[in-house]
Order: C-alpha cells, then sequence, then structure tokens
C-alpha cells in the first residue's frame, strides 16, 4: 500500500471485469495493446497545464505558478514519465535484425546530467553520419552510485536491413568514455527489464533525476503511439481471439479520512496474435 497526500491505494489481484459499455482509454502499440477503465473518468484530468520547465499554470484558478526545482521528483510523476518511454519502445521496437540493444557507461564516473547528455548528443551525431536511416530512443539513469549511464535502443527503419555495429567500433569511434554492452534486439519486453535490481527500486533512483530534464531522448523518426477514448466494445481486443491477455492490474483509490472509494482503474495487456511486420 502506497500513501500519497490524503488518499490511498491498494492494488487488487481479482478485480479485473470492464462492462462492454464502459468508456475506455486505448492505446495502440504495435504487436501489443493497452486498455484502461477508469470508474471515475473525470479524475484522469490534469488540473497542470505546463509553460514550461519553469512555470505552470493551475488550471483550477488560473494562477501562474514555479516548479520547486530543489523538490525531489515525486515517484507519480516518475512511472509516468517511464510508462510514457515504455510505450514508445513497444511500439517502435518489435525485435528483429534491423534493431540493437546498447549500454554506454562512463569510466571517469559522471554524476552530472548535462555531461552525459552532451556525451550522448556527440555519439548520435557521428554514429548518424555513418549509419543511415537510423532512429533510437534512449535512456538515461543512474547506479546506486548516482554514476550516470545510456540505455538505448537502436534500428534501421527498414526492417530488411540489418544493424551490426562492430563493438570495437563502439568503443574506439563513437563512444570513447567507457564500458559498451551491445546486443540484437529479438525480445523488446526483455530489454526493458534490463536492469538487475527491481522495478520498485529503479523507479526510485529516478526520483533523483533533475526537475526541467527529460528521462529519455528519442529521435524524430519515433513515432508517438495513437491513443483513443471508445468503449469497450468497439476495442478489437473486445471478444476476439486474435489477441491475448498478458498482464491484468487494479488499483483501488480510497480516501484516507472517510475509506470512501475515489476510483478504481484497470489497466489490461494485450498481446496481437497475429503480428503486425510493420507499422
Amino acid at each position: 500500500m502506497k500513501q500519497e497526500n490524503n488518499f490511498k491505494i491498494n492494488r487488487e489481484s481479482n478485480s479485473h471485469y470492464i462492462s462492454a459499455d464502459k468508456i475506455v482509454y486505448r492505446t495502440d502499440l504495435g504487436n501489443s495493446s493497452k486498455i484502461v477503465s477508469m470508474s471515475n473518468n473525470s479524475t484522469s484530468g490534469s488540473c497542470i497545464k505546463k509553460l514550461s520547465k519553469y512555470e505552470y499554470i493551475d488550471t483550477r484558478t488560473g494562477e501562474r505558478k514555479y516548479y520547486d526545482l530543489d523538490k525531489p521528483t515525486d515517484i507519480k510523476d516518475v512511472k509516468r514519465k517511464v510508462r510514457k518511454y515504455e510505450e514508445l519502445v513497444i511500439y517502435n521496437f518489435t525485435g528483429g535484425k534491423n534493431e540493437l540493444f546498447i549500454t554506454l557507461t562512463c569510466r571517469d564516473k559522471i554524476t552530472d546530467l548535462k555531461v552525459i547528455k552532451d556525451r550522448y548528443k556527440e555519439f548520435l551525431k557521428n554514429i548518424q553520419t555513418d549509419y543511415k536511416g537510423l532512429e533510437c530512443i534512449a535512456l538515461f539513469e543512474t547506479t546506486s552510485n548516482s554514476y550516470w549511464h545510456i540505455h538505448l535502443f537502436l534500428k534501421y527503419v527498414d526492417t530488411s536491413k540489418v544493424l551490426t555495429i562492430p563493438h570495437q567500433d563502439l568503443l574506439n569511434k563513437y563512444w570513447t568514455y567507457g564500458y559498451v554492452h551491445i546486443i540484437r534486439n529479438f525480445n523488446t519486453f526483455k530489454n526493458l527489464g534490463h536492469s538487475k535490481d527491481s522495478r520498485q527500486e529503479k523507479l526510485e533512483r529516478l526520483t533523483n533525476f533533475p526537475k526541467g530534464f527529460r528521462m529519455y531522448l528519442k529521435t524524430r523518426g519515433i513515432k508517438t503511439p495513437p491513443k483513443e477514448k471508445i468503449p469497450y466494445k468497439d476495442c478489437p481486443e473486445y471478444q476476439s481471439s486474435d489477441y491475448s491477455v498478458t498482464k491484468t492490474d487494479t488499483y483501488i483509490i480510497r480516501n484516507e479520512n472517510t475509506d470512501a472509494i475515489v476510483n478504481a482503474i484497470t489497466t489490461i495487456m494485450y498481446r496481437n496474435n497475429k503480428p503486425k511486420t510493420e507499422m
């Protein structure tokens, strides 16, 4: 159980039913998809409108406010950003000979995020000069000692091409700062869970991420997963043998003072049994 403000959130193990007429939020992830149902859809909207990395407007009052950049990032915000990153990866990287998963580290133990991002931009510029038609998503993480490193999904857009980058070229030409690990991305979901640490430990470390900085960077050709708000019965997954359920989660949100249920959020992940070869 996790407590935030005056709410408490409990994960339920067997409350995953969604009625046919219920309005849901569907995200197309290519060969996968996600359905989210809320008992109270009115609570899903944000009361924050971001103006810049320093300012936002409280839409309830119209008041212009400033982010507290010294305050640690809230883990709820971290989870939201990680979910968006994972959706981008799953939608754009389906696994194949045209894809690689690379980890880049620094032997000089960098603790400054700006430094590691500048090094990444230099790396990307150089490698895209030699390998035309590359697209990628890079996630910046720290170790338990707060040293920055990069996890990178890289691909040719042309799925018929084989992407091969010699390890020595990575070390001696493109990334001269430290250790490099490179594998073919045959399993996107496995590589998303690359860390030896638990997911909770990984999320908690990301709360130390400086406010105003992105946790990940993507190239222009990376596509945003399409989302829609429709009745569950109109989703292609509804009562269809073309899709299989891979994961279900339900969270019940209650008011701590009254114990009244504020919202119930059910998420169902599906796998397309007839996968798309191209997006």
